[in-house]
């Protein structure tokens, strides 16, 4: 698809490179991940998103492409301002070097600022004048165009594109169970935050198309996968939600997290060799299906936190720790559910639900009436594995 921000032909389907081919010691497969970036190149996928703190991914990148001519791709790195990653301005500053030197160039074709919104990275960047970075790197030439990827609320989305109208394009998380639920990633505010990028005229990007890959596996549920055959049983789950996205107006490129080489040419099948657009039937449908998906979640809960405001005595992270849970009954990913409860409840400063003291507190604050003490109670017997539990090596 044409896109005027880079004056250039841009892929429907953009290769995010987080996902690199690995070894079970955690190291990259250099022999694969070539593989993949020549197929990539030969096939018309020449857009490239990785970040700084990937490191070790940014310097395969940079061994991969090597051999092609600068100008026959667009590569796209990320500053990630949270807390406890780019202090100060000059350490972000030494990091865009850094990117610039693992990936073996003189310029980024877009560089975001990574993860917007999060907690403490917008504070940082007003005081540390991280906008003001931005665009030197762009008035430089060595960031031929500046935005951010965003991961908040609207109200937060709203405040960004108001004050700094220099941000030339947002990366969101979109797919059609965020923007057709309440109880979607980014407080509800998913199709919220599509829109704004709209209302602003700002090109986007989406990320997390499946879900992390979740939507791929919705048709372990047959009323669901009855759906998707009704309407055109040639179509897998996965097709459906990447569709959905690049149907969506305004889009310069779709990411996929794609870690193989068969995982692309599928996904290069889905957007580019038989890409059509969804038809307003079949958006309906995907409607219903987001409707079902979240039905399927046992629990109510809305991440108001009112249970965890005034702060519960045994530290639990009980929003959290109930998304675990759905997302193992709605999707059937146990390895995606174990993994979100380890963050959420294993490791040091966290709280696992076993450590509850039933003092009841939470049910007593909830607004939805549910009885939290047995449902995370529920998701530690189901998702705990052990406090050395290896959750990268579960393929369950």
């Amino acid at each position: 698809m044409y896109s005027d921000l880079f004056e250039r032909e841009v892929p429907r389907l953009g290769f995010g490179c987080m996902r690199l081919p690995e070894g079970l010691n955690g190291e990259y497969i250099e022999e694969e991940c070539q593989e993949m970036f020549d197929w990539a190149m030969s096939h018309g996928i020449n857009y490239f998103d990785s970040a700084w703190h990937y490191i070790e991914n940014q310097q395969m990148i940079g061994k991969c492409l090597a051999k092609y001519p600068r100008e026959s791709y667009i590569l796209v790195g990320k500053l990630c301002f949270t807390d406890g990653t780019l202090e100060t301005r000059e350490l972000a500053r030494e990091a865009f070097e850094k990117e610039l030197s693992d990936a073996r160039t003189d310029y980024m074709d877009l560089e975001l600022m990574h993860t917007l919104g999060s907690p403490g990275s917008l504070e940082r960047c007003d005081r540390e004048d991280m906008w003001g970075l931005m665009r030197a790197l762009k008035e430089s030439g060595r960031a031929k165009h500046i935005g951010f990827s965003f991961h908040s609320t609207p109200d937060h989305l709203e405040r960004i594109l108001s004050e700094h109208p220099e941000m030339e394009v947002v990366q969101i998380q979109a797919n059609y169970y965020d923007h057709n639920t309440h109880g979607a990633y980014q407080n509800g505010g998913s199709i919220e935050i599509y829109e704004i990028c709209k209302k602003y005229g700002k090109p986007i990007i989406i990320m997390e198309p499946v879900k992390g890959g979740n939507l791929a596996l919705v048709d372990t549920h047959e009323d669901i996968k009855g759906m998707f055959a009704k309407a055109d049983a040639k179509q897998s789950p996965a097709a459906w939600a990447l569709r959905y996205a690049a149907s969506l107006d305004g889009v310069v490129t779709v990411l996929s997290g794609m870690s193989d080489l068969r995982q692309m040419k599928e996904n290069h099948r889905i957007l580019m060799e038989d890409y059509k657009p969804l038809t307003e039937d079949e958006k309906k449908m995907l409607t219903e299906a987001a409707h079902l998906i979240e039905s399927k979640g046992p629990v109510g809960c809305t991440a108001c936190h009112y249970c965890t405001d005034k702060g519960c005595p045994a530290g639990i992270d009980i929003p959290a720790v109930l998304n675990s849970l759905n997302m193992l009954h709605q999707y059937r990913n146990l390895r995606g559910a174990r993994f979100r409860f380890y963050n959420a409840a294993v490791g040091e400063g966290k709280s696992r639900p076993a450590s509850c003291i039933d003092c009841a507190s939470c049910e007593t604050e909830c607004p939805q009436h549910l009885s939290i003490r047995d449902l995370i109670h529920e998701a530690d017997e189901r998702l705990f594995a052990g406090e050395n539990y290896d959750i990268w090596a579960n393929h369950e």
